[in-house]
């Protein structure tokens, strides 16, 4: 039993062997100026998806913004003229019949 135990610890050290040796290579690699470089680059290659993705969602907030900026001119608008009047000429009736109806904000 105990020589079968030795064995799955042998067989299972020398498969991570590879793994370690990457890991350790991989990461002197990295500190290198070589290694820095590579790493800018891939950075760099990556952020590019992430660009157009930003570029696509600051276009969608442009577009919404130009449409509240329109909305809030109108409503100035709206604004102005309820609180400049036009008199009705002398002898003419508002059009509201029945109860006096209070303007609302719009």
């Amino acid at each position: 039993m105990n020589e079968q135990l030795t064995w799955y610890v042998v067989h299972f050290i020398n498969s991570l062997i590879p793994y370690a040796v990457a890991a350790v290579g991989i990461t002197l690699i990295s500190v290198t100026p070589l290694g820095r470089a590579a790493i800018s680059w891939l950075k760099g290659h990556i952020n590019r998806g992430r660009a157009a993705e930003l570029t696509g969602d600051i276009e969608r907030l442009r577009l919404e913004l130009e449409d509240v900026q329109e909305r809030l001119d109108y409503a100035e608008r709206r604004l102005v003229a309820g609180a400049n009047p036009v008199p009705l000429p002398p002898g003419r009736r508002t059009p509201t019949t029945g109860t006096a109806r209070t303007p609302t904000p719009v």
